[in-house]
């Protein structure tokens, strides 16, 4: 049976596939880059079954042109007209070659990654907005200084801010939501980790931002991967940086898929406090069937072909629970070995029962990826009688935590215009810092 999933995900980026096989030598830069030039022009004028038919067979049990063409309308359902595209980045790893290039739209850039074998088959596919600019200047102010770091063993690129004219202020380390990211988890012509850096700064508060491993780095994907691989590692290591640089009173702040990573990451660094904004203690996979039921009950299609896709996504999760250490072939379009390491997270059991530092769980009212019922409610109802942890919601603000823009849109077009974080979001995040 053929998928149409549409991988709504916690946040707005996609790795379609990763495939198994042992690789020979690696294309040269010149084809791969022709290769990739090639299918983003299919990829631009919506030709998504010459993409597919050029796939490796491993792929092609995972998608189908209609799921390629759900993913990238997910993130470019707005985009407008062609403008052009530029190859940015070529690399070479264990006999794989992956190209990044930026496209450029009427309406906003998107990078789009595509890995090949030996043979130029398509092994991978990532779909994420571009950010703005593509080398970031920090900036010097009276109110609070940046400078750029590398941080382990990747050379990861993040941007370290502090607050000008203080001494012994806390710091923050940022957590991105699922997807690749740039340290500013730049979505669309957004940049909220700029803002909560910036605006923390502005309260006497430091922070560390890094760029996620794969956005940096796609050709380090690999069949094995896992969330230790994609950010977990480098989180770490970022961490490690700040109490070695900046100071040894460190907080962490995920948002989305961080969210659901800072109880761990906080337990297992002795942090001092964790802030959780979207986050959830539920499996992702479960999050990501009631997005998709959400989105297909949106579409204009028929009962049936709504059905026939439902079933492809609960089956998909139904797998994922299923899984075992055994079992190798992807699911969702995801490495197996990722979907068990999110088991790591163990989110409910270590909020509930191990962690004990203060936690402040923040969710706006508007949110269509992470649920006020499902997630935070379940949240307030399993853990509300925790002393070290506050609960607030914030009416009218999305996922992003910003003003929603879109009222009744349930896609990432709500962030594809310019918006902010409010001024009160982050004087509830300072003052429950500073504390």
């Amino acid at each position: 049976m053929k998928k149409t999933i549409k991988l709504f995900s916690l946040l707005m980026a996609f790795v379609l596939t990763f495939t198994a096989c042992g690789p020979k030598e690696a294309l040269s830069k010149e084809e791969a880059i022709k290769l990739s030039d090639g299918y983003v022009q299919c990829i631009a004028n919506r030709d998504y079954e010459t993409v597919v038919a050029n796939c490796r067979d491993s792929v092609k049990k995972q998608i189908d042109a209609a799921a390629l063409q759900q993913a990238w309308e997910s993130v470019a359902g707005t985009a407008g007209g062609f403008v052009s595209a530029t190859a940015t980045n070529f690399e070479e790893k264990s006999g794989y070659a992956t190209v990044s290039t930026v496209a450029e739209f009427e309406n906003g850039g998107f990078i789009i990654t595509l890995s090949f074998d030996s043979e130029g088959k398509i092994r991978g596919i990532w779909f994420n907005f571009a950010p703005e600019d593509s080398v970031y200047q920090p900036i010097d102010t009276d109110l609070l200084t940046e400078e750029t770091v590398l941080i382990g063993e990747y050379d990861i690129k993040g941007v370290v801010t502090t607050p000008d004219n203080m001494e012994n202020y806390p710091v923050v380390v940022l957590v991105q939501g699922s997807g690749q990211s740039d340290f500013d988890e730049t979505i669309g012509a957004n940049k909220p980790f700029r803002e909560l850096a910036h605006g923390l700064a502005q309260k006497g508060i430091a922070s560390i931002r890094i760029n996620k491993r794969l956005y940096q780095k796609p050709a380090l994907a690999h069949e094995q991967l896992t969330i230790w691989d994609e950010y977990m590692d480098d989180i770490y290591a970022a961490i490690d940086y700040a109490k070695a640089n900046i100071s040894e009173n460190v907080f962490v702040i995920g948002h989305s898929q961080g969210g659901m990573s800072a109880p761990k990451i906080a337990l297992d660094n002795d942090l001092k406090g964790v802030v959780m904004m979207a986050g959830t203690i539920r499996g992702l996979e479960d999050v990501i069937l009631d997005q998709n039921i959400a989105v297909l009950n949106a579409m204009d299609i028929s009962d049936a072909e709504k059905q026939r896709q439902l079933k492809a996504v609960q089956d998909g999760v139904d797998a994922v629970k299923a899984l075992t250490e055994a079992t190798a072939e992807p699911v969702l379009g995801v490495p197996a070995r990722y979907w068990l390491s999110m088991r790591d997270l163990d989110g409910e059991n270590i909020l509930k029962n191990r962690l004990t530092v203060p936690v402040l769980i923040l969710q706006g009212e508007a949110d269509f990826q992470v649920y006020m019922d499902k997630d935070f409610g379940y949240m307030q109802s399993v853990l509300g009688d925790k002393e070290n942890i506050q609960f607030k919601s914030y009416p009218g603000l999305n996922h992003l935590f910003m003003p929603q823009s879109l009222p009744g849109v349930m896609d990432v077009t709500e962030y594809t215009a310019e918006n902010h974080i409010p001024q009160y979001v982050i004087d509830d995040i300072a003052a429950f810092i500073l504390e």
